[in-house]
């Protein structure tokens, strides 16, 4: 788990298990990065997932502060949804890197004969 993920995944349970509550204001990104003994970079990715996730709202110029309400984890259909969609863009992008090696193939081809 790369650190960034680590100090993310330390939020949310905090979050979760009620240590950090809605509309707390987290630690400044220096301190956080501190208390997390990880480069200022990695907290402030870390929190950044989190807001895309929709764990913390940030508040420009005041802070960054945890979501009044917690994200919703993805249905198992939703889930399932994703996993055939990436199957079929997995399968779709191996169909055009063959296309794209027949071709370089048949380029080759005619300028060595």
């Amino acid at each position: 788990m790369a650190p960034f993920e680590r100090v993310a995944e330390t939020i949310r349970q905090a979050i979760r298990a009620g240590k950090l509550k809605p509309s707390e204001r987290l630690p400044s990104n220096r301190e956080l990065a501190k208390q997390e003994e990880v480069s200022l970079v990695t907290a402030q990715k870390a929190l950044s997932v989190l807001q895309d996730e929709g764990w913390l709202v940030s508040r420009a110029s005041v802070g960054v502060y945890v979501a009044d309400t917690q994200p919703t984890p993805p249905s198992p259909e939703t889930v399932d949804d994703l996993r055939r969609e990436f199957t079929q863009i997995q399968t779709a992008l191996s169909a055009l890197e063959k296309r794209v090696a027949d071709i370089e193939r048949t380029r080759t081809t005619r300028t060595d004969g």
